[in-house]
């Protein structure tokens, strides 16, 4: 199974509750509105400032807030703030060391996998995230086949992708 981080996930659940705010709030008051323990929160929002997605303010009135516009942090941004580049195998990380990488024909492969899950990533954003679930402007994934769901109907390929899953 492919899935992010505990602390990615996390990490979005806090970004989702300050842009639900739309107003700067503090370690405390993030831990209760999220549920999660302070000390996981104030890690994040280090992370985060760090990273340039939050921007933190010390003193009485003090807190945290979006560094830029819902629109413009993407699940990519927040993902990569949290784990670094996202890859679906080790195989770009520049410390992994691999004695089969040079007669791998696998790799160029997943280079574009890696490229399209970033892709999907980075069309999603806070903005799109804090808004409610509408069924008909659900993100399309492309599809590249099509296979037999859960009680024998086919999958629907997305229109844009038709043609490519056709050729």
């Amino acid at each position: 199974m492919l899935k992010i981080s505990r602390m990615s996930d996390y990490a979005i659940v806090l970004l989702t509750a300050l842009a639900h705010s739309n107003a700067q709030s503090n370690a405390r008051a993030l831990a209760d509105t999220t549920q999660l323990t302070l000390p996981t929160v104030g890690k994040l929002l280090k992370t985060l400032s760090a990273q340039g997605l939050l921007i933190s303010q010390q003193g009485r009135n003090g807190g945290y807030r979006l560094a830029r516009s819902t629109e413009s942090i993407s699940l990519a941004d927040i993902i990569e703030a949290i784990d670094g580049p996202i890859a679906m195998t080790d195989c770009f990380d520049p410390s992994h060391d691999c004695d089969r990488e040079a007669n791998c024909t696998v790799r160029p492969h997943w280079q574009a996998i890696n490229q399209g899950m970033h892709a999907l990533l980075d069309k999603i954003t806070l903005a799109r995230l804090i808004q409610p679930v509408n069924p008909e402007s659900q993100l399309a994934v492309p599809v590249w086949f099509s296979k037999p769901a859960p009680g024998g109907e086919r999958v629907k390929i997305p229109q844009e992708f038709s043609s490519r899953a056709a050729k």
